[in-house]
């Protein structure tokens, strides 16, 4: 429950108030939670009486000189005229010189009104744009089952945004529609944002009703809404910002990556990180006139970019956005979603308070470190020992072993988190290692090298497996979701990178591990024909092992020449069957696409239009550069992929002869 400071008194919640009922009097109280109504709990804040010297002690005290100098009147409002002789209004001189919230300076005058923002000026220029916006927006009923969809499904990734909220705003904006009314642009924007995000993962028969009513693809429709979004998005003033704004560059941050531009979503990731700080959201002093409602939703926002850049820096090499050392977080409380009805249901941001734990206590164990290669023996076997407690500590619906499945069916998001916070996990845990499988053995780190390698191969392993599931789960509807790519990607080119290291052929489970790669492989081509992501990564991940000697002669993998050897032309991508689970065949390419179109036996549409640009083949997307100038490391760019290999014993030179046959 919220800290109680001097100044708040306790008393019933205004719900409660309204309703004569009594109250819990803790936040969400018992009647608003039975209610389902949390959002609506808010305690008032009295300030507790003062001391102070009656009115006839001032005026007393006070003389001539003074109160000639005060003279003049406390009312009167300083005007700023421009130039072109036009009066504009002052802003708050704070807020000018750019003051965060919490300075001492806020302080200075009535605290609760410090942070009551008013409209910006600019808001007026921006009426234009929202009725530009406003035509990207389809009609009711289908807007209805966008919003409907990533409220039911699609927000269950990150739970960004509280539902019951955004429902009572969603049904606001509408009627402030249709009457004429002024429409929010924050609010707008918003909109916008979620209707590309839910787009990304229609349901076949959504995405068939959507496209047919439209007449337009799925793809085309969120590329639409996502550039209306930023063209909005764009006219904003950065010193005037909204929690709608800080929601709406989060979900485009998230967009981004479903669209397999990962890059850009760091980005846009940093300007997310800003708009939060600018709206304080990265700490709870000063905050005093919020309400408990209000603090629990910038704490869960704060906690999903802390999670991001803390996932993104460890696992791509980046550096941090948030300065790590001056981090304060307040983890959420997570009443705001119990159930009355169904007790051991947990909330649907668990899953991400969890990660933010993990992510905390890997940061404190690695002190100082800047990166994974500067751990100590002790320090890499105190992050296993507290993975391995923080695993056992899992609740039942997220436990590794012997999950508890009771509610899936009732709520099938929790088998997406479940399987997303393991991969989470096992990459955590497999992140510190990945120096003793990127290395040769003789060129020790520590007297538990073979330990740590051999922990390496074993967790990584069963990441494959875990990453196998969520695969399962997630392909072919929901492939987009970048994990689903990343931790099949990232593990399997970490293990050729140990068997390429591995010259005296002594590591752990070596068939197991070239089987694993096979299978990835396998995985990552059925993804290939649903993401542009899945695509680029097939491509790198084939051409690794065909470069590998140990792993191209491999059988798996001899097998798996003479079968594009034999029926694909070297200028086109290889084409495997695609998932068991829905038969299909291949047709003629479509020329306006320029790759091939997937129909099941009977004509109807596949589960997913491959809708991304993918008519680069192998050796096309070579010659554009991906590896850089094989000779020259140092013009490589490949993220933070390029800690994990020794360029010189990839024997990567072939690529760079033309014809090649690696």
């Amino acid at each position: 429950m919220q800290p109680q400071n001097e100044s708040r008194a306790i008393t019933s919640c205004t719900e409660c108030q309204r309703r004569k009922q009594k109250c819990s009097r803790e936040w969400p109280c018992n009647h608003c939670q039975s209610r389902k109504v949390p959002h609506l709990c808010q305690f008032s804040v009295k300030k507790l009486q003062q001391d102070s010297p009656p009115e006839s002690s001032w005026d007393n005290s006070s003389n001539d000189a003074r109160g000639q100098k005060r003279s003049a009147p406390d009312s009167a409002e300083p005007k700023f005229i421009s130039q072109n002789g036009e009066e504009e209004e002052l802003e708050d001189g704070l807020k000018v010189w750019g003051y965060m919230p919490g300075h001492v300076h806020y302080k200075v005058g009535n605290g609760e009104d410090n942070y009551q923002r008013k409209d910006s000026p600019s808001e007026l220029k921006t009426s234009d744009v929202v009725e530009k916006a406003l035509h990207a927006i389809p009609p009711r009923s289908i807007t209805d089952a966008f919003v409907n969809h990533f409220l039911s499904v699609v927000n269950y990734r990150y739970s960004a945004i509280y539902g019951p909220t955004l429902a009572d705003q969603y049904v606001q904006w509408w009627a402030d529609r249709g009457i004429g009314k002024r429409l929010s642009p924050e609010l707008t924007c918003l909109l916008l944002r979620i209707c590309a995000y839910s787009v990304q993962y229609l349901t076949p028969s959504m995405r068939k009703m959507v496209e047919f009513e439209l007449a337009c693809n799925s793809q085309t429709l969120t590329e639409r809404f996502a550039a209306a979004a930023e063209q909005l998005s764009q006219s904003f003033e950065a010193s005037n910002t909204s929690i709608e704004r800080v929601q709406e560059q989060f979900l485009k941050g998230v967009w981004l990556k479903s669209e397999s531009k990962i890059v850009e979503s760091w980005h846009a990731l940093s300007r997310t990180i800003r708009e939060a700080q600018e709206l304080g959201i990265d700490k709870d002093t000063g905050m005093e006139g919020l309400s408990e409602f209000d603090l629990e939703i910038r704490r869960r926002i704060w906690t999903l970019l802390y999670i991001w850049d803390w996932q993104m820096s460890a696992w791509l090499g980046r550096p941090n956005l948030i300065d790590q050392k001056k981090l304060t977080i307040q983890f959420p409380n997570l009443r705001l979603d119990q159930s009355t009805t169904e007790p051991a249901l947990i909330s649907p941001f668990a899953h991400m308070a969890l990660q933010a734990h993990l992510g905390r206590m890997v940061a404190t164990i690695m002190g100082d470190a800047h990166s994974v290669s500067e751990l100590s023996a002790e320090q890499i076997l105190a992050i296993e020992s507290e993975c391995e407690k923080f695993i056992g500590e899992l609740p039942a619906v997220f436990r590794v072993k012997d999950p508890d499945t009771s509610l899936d069916e009732a709520h099938p998001y929790i088998v997406f988190q479940r399987h997303q916070l393991h991969c989470v996990i096992f990459i955590t845990m497999l992140d510190c290692l990945k120096p003793y499988l990127t290395r040769v053995r003789r060129d020790k780190i520590t007297d538990q090298d073979d330990d740590f390698r051999k922990k390496g191969i074993d967790i990584a392993l069963r990441l494959l497996e875990v990453a196998r599931r969520f695969f399962n789960h997630e392909f072919p509807i929901n492939a987009k979701f970048h994990m689903v790519v990343f931790t099949i990607f990232d593990t399997a080119t970490l293990l050729c990178s140990a068997i390429i290291h591995d010259h005296d052929h002594v590591l752990p489970h070596r068939e197991e591990v070239m089987d694993a790669i096979e299978s990835s492989l396998d995985m990552l081509h059925q993804l290939s024909l649903t993401t542009k992501l899945g695509a680029t990564s097939y491509n790198f991940l084939f051409k690794l092992v065909q470069a590998t000697p140990e792993l191209s002669r491999h059988s798996p993998i001899s097998k798996r020449q003479r079968q594009q050897s034999s029926c694909i032309p070297t200028t086109s991508l290889p084409e495997f069957a695609p998932a068991p689970a829905e038969p299909s065949i291949i047709t003629p390419i479509d020329p306006a696409l320029q790759f091939p179109i997937a129909t099941t036996e009977n004509g109807t549409l596949p589960p997913m239009t491959a809708t991304d640009d993918l008519s680069f083949d192998l050796d096309q997307f070579l010659a554009q550069n991906p590896f850089g100038d094989i000779g020259d490391p140092s013009t490589l760019d490949m993220g933070g992929m390029k800690q994990i290999w020794d360029w010189e014993n990839l024997h990567l030179d072939a690529y760079s002869q033309p014809g090649s046959n690696a």
